[in-house]
């Protein structure tokens, strides 16, 4: 059994990451333009690229962004994005690990919630956050305004 190691992600981890995504949005990547947007996110505070690593090689991902409010008290909050575990190592608790590294940089900020929206069809993930204590009492919304590919 191999261990699973959570670490941030970076530049040369942008093939693993490509062929990811892929497997998210079945679309393939455009490996240059994610490199330049991969540079710009890594040395940018306010994001935080978690990267599950069995050795050297990325087998799930999961990217949190601090966004500021002016609700209340004023915290910040974390948008969930571009969660995704390779199918062959679904299960094993990647997923986990990935959503818990992301609620510590949310704590870390101090951010008062955490949000993410799921498409409808994606029952397994929506109970896999459930079970990690997240509700679904809230309606998501998502307009696209450009094609992906």
């Amino acid at each position: 059994m191999t261990t699973i190691a959570i670490r941030e992600a970076g530049p040369r981890d942008l093939l693993d990451l490509a062929k990811l995504f892929e497997v998210l949005m079945e679309v393939r990547s455009n490996i240059e333009a994610m490199g330049r947007m991969l540079a710009t996110v890594t040395e940018d505070p306010h994001y935080f690229l978690a990267a599950a690593c069995d050795g050297d090689q990325v087998i799930g991902t999961a990217m949190g962004i601090e966004c500021y409010d002016l609700v209340g008290n004023c915290r910040p909050f974390l948008v969930v994005e571009n969660v995704v575990v390779n199918p062959d190592y679904r299960g094993r608790g990647v997923g986990k690990m990935l959503m818990k590294r992301l609620e510590q940089f949310a704590e870390e900020r101090e951010c008062s919630y955490i949000i993410f929206v799921s498409s409808g069809y994606r029952e397994k993930a929506h109970q896999f956050y459930r079970a990690l204590g997240y509700s679904s009492d809230h309606q998501g919304f998502k307009k696209q305004l450009r094609e992906l590919g």
